[in-house]
């Protein structure tokens, strides 16, 4: 699994870029609220999120983790696809997308190409109760282990609490272990 990619941007594309590392160009697709700025011959460095099918194998590059967090939760409501939920995020940065699904403003969604009045709704029906609960969760949204602990399907309160008390100071794999342990006592 491709987690992030660090290199130079050797070319841009219409939805995206190549990113040069170590001799092999990238295709990455990024929001084109960023790509804006980013000219050929910038270093980079994007979160990754893959979307693979079997015909197709497509990077999509997020300037922050909280912009891959956000897209992997607009992907998880039913009827948004991988290019719903970049058009989403290419009209709108992850704060806006947090605001709007947290005061029920159905128009930041429905205002994309795409995305409907009733899928704006399920939008914001479906992650309200997850938003809030990550918002209020005071976790590092950019802490490896609480991640991990998110992906293997922990609520961002549940992670939290599992790493509350962990000692930062040990690598990720053990402070996961420890969660883990303490989580199904």
């Amino acid at each position: 699994m491709i987690a992030k990619i660090t290199g130079e941007v050797e070319d841009k594309l219409p939805h995206g870029v190549v990113v040069g590392v170590g001799g092999i160009g990238y295709e990455v697709v990024v929001p084109s609220n960023y790509l804006l700025g980013i000219s050929i011959g910038d270093r980079v460095s994007f979160h990754i999120a893959e979307n693979i099918k079997e015909d197709e194998y497509t990077l999509f590059g997020f300037p922050d983790i909280s912009s891959k967090t956000i897209y992997y939760k607009l992907r998880s409501v039913n009827g948004i696809g991988p290019k719903a939920a970049i058009a989403i995020l290419s009209a709108n940065n992850a704060q806006q997308i947090q605001d709007a699904i947290i005061k029920d403003d159905i128009m930041v969604f429905s205002s994309v190409a795409g995305v409907g009045k009733k899928t704006a709704q399920r939008i914001i029906l479906e992650l309200k109760g997850k938003l809030v609960e990550a918002e209020t969760s005071g976790s590092n949204p950019e802490d490896q282990a609480y991640l991990a602990l998110i992906s293997l399907g922990f609520s961002a309160k549940d992670a939290s609490t599992a790493l509350r008390g962990v000692n930062t100071e040990l690598s990720t794999q053990d402070r996961i272990k420890l969660a883990l342990k303490g989580a199904t006592k």
